[in-house]
């Protein structure tokens, strides 16, 4: 079993259909060389960490070679290798550019913010209402929630799913790289909000407000 994301470069925000259209464009498109530079850097970075399949079918995660045009990659991803896919869409953020899941009919564009929850809640730029609702709604078993800028986001884990302690939030937070992970125990759901809605707001002094470790991966 295998799925398809497709990332390529738009100029501006791409609805749904939008997206479908392009895939199936993409689907008929005679192959060729990257030539767009955003990419073509999202390709050298892509096959830097997963090469392209040539003989290793075991332990590739593609499922055939990647559909390559001139502004647009195509990715046939076999079904084991869900942390794939988790690499590319944070690489499209990166990298400025749109993916595509043809599966689901979801469209992630380059800088949308991104609300999630545990119980399958999920909003893309969300206004304030919406995220202290969402956080509001936390329990045992809506747990987790994450608010997330491309490869950057701020996390939250409720009780001892998270490793927290008991009546405590597990508070994280990611710039970019893995190796910029940090996370607190914070005693007070006004003080995930904060976070998160400075977060939301580009408001960085919401750091200092907490004693953050950093984690190691």
């Amino acid at each position: 079993m295998s799925f398809d994301l497709a990332v390529w470069f738009a100029p501006a925000e791409v609805t749904a259909a939008e997206a479908k259209a392009r895939y199936h464009q993409l689907a008929d498109a005679e192959p060729g060389d990257v030539k767009h530079p955003q990419v073509a850097a999202f390709y050298r970075e892509l096959t830097a960490r997963y090469p392209e399949l040539v003989d290793d079918f075991e332990n590739s995660p593609w499922a055939a070679g990647l559909d390559v045009t001139e502004d647009a990659v195509v990715m046939p991803i076999t079904s084991p290798h869900a942390e794939v896919a988790r690499f590319v869409l944070a690489l499209a953020q990166r990298h400025g550019l749109v993916a595509y899941d043809p599966q689901s009919g979801e469209v992630h564009n380059p800088g949308v913010l991104t609300f999630t929850s545990a119980n399958g809640f999920r909003a893309e730029n969300p206004d304030e209402t919406t995220i202290r609702t969402a956080l509001h709604r936390l329990s045992r078993t809506n747990w987790h929630a994450v608010l997330e800028r491309g490869d950057a986001y701020v996390q939250v884990g409720q009780g001892r799913n998270a490793g927290a302690p008991e009546g405590h939030y597990a508070l994280e937070h990611r710039d970019g790289s893995p190796d910029r992970h940090y996370r607190t125990d914070v005693p007070s759901l006004d003080d995930v909000t904060t976070a998160f809605l400075a977060f939301a707001t580009h408001d960085d002094t919401w750091r200092t407000h907490f004693e953050w470790r950093k984690l190691d991966f």
